[in-house]
């Protein structure tokens, strides 16, 4: 039994491959979704989506061709979660430009980038959707080695606004 019913909902689940996305790809399938996994990893996704009955997607989001095309092939999405993301673990004083580029963009210019282009089509259909963006405990709570990923995911944390269709914010009165 499950507490809400995702049935005729299509949801993207972007770093799906393994751990938190993967746990969330779970649930909304067993909540009646119809689940499309998307990472880098396309081998891995198709057997995990094989497993649990989802559609696998490789999608790269440091890449702006990838997410236009994936976003392209997953079709109508009801629902997208972004918990793709990646970390390099380090002082902050020793990270290169090119680390923390890379951080930054999978962690939020990606994430922002793939939103703007499934959103498209949630608004294009007039039915809305629902955008969930997974940020980190660490854009709260200060840990050594992972500050330019608690930048990152504190951009993501910190975006709680709710869009209408026609382009209101709800969070606005």
């Amino acid at each position: 039994m499950t507490p809400f019913s995702l049935n005729g909902k299509t949801a993207l689940v972007s770093g799906a491959s393994r751990g938190i996305g993967l746990a969330i790809a779970r649930a909304m399938r067993d909540a009646g979704a119809e689940v499309i996994l998307a990472a880098r990893s396309k081998d891995k996704l198709e057997a995990l989506a094989a497993e649990i009955g989802a559609r696998a997607l490789e999608l790269d989001v440091e890449s702006s061709e990838s997410i236009q095309r994936a976003a392209a092939e997953a079709g109508e999405v009801d629902i997208l979660v972004n918990v793709a993301g990646t970390n390099i673990r380090k002082k902050f004083e020793d990270y290169t430009r090119e680390q923390y580029d890379k951080i930054l963009q999978t962690n939020v210019h990606g994430l922002v980038e793939l939103t703007q282009a499934v959103g498209k089509g949630m608004i294009a259909r007039g039915r809305g959707g629902k955008i969930i963006n997974i940020g980190s405990l660490t854009t709260l709570h200060g840990l050594p080695w992972v500050s330019v990923y608690a930048l990152s995911k504190g951009a993501v944390g910190n975006s709680p606004r709710r869009w209408l269709p026609n382009g209101r914010d709800t969070t606005s009165k």
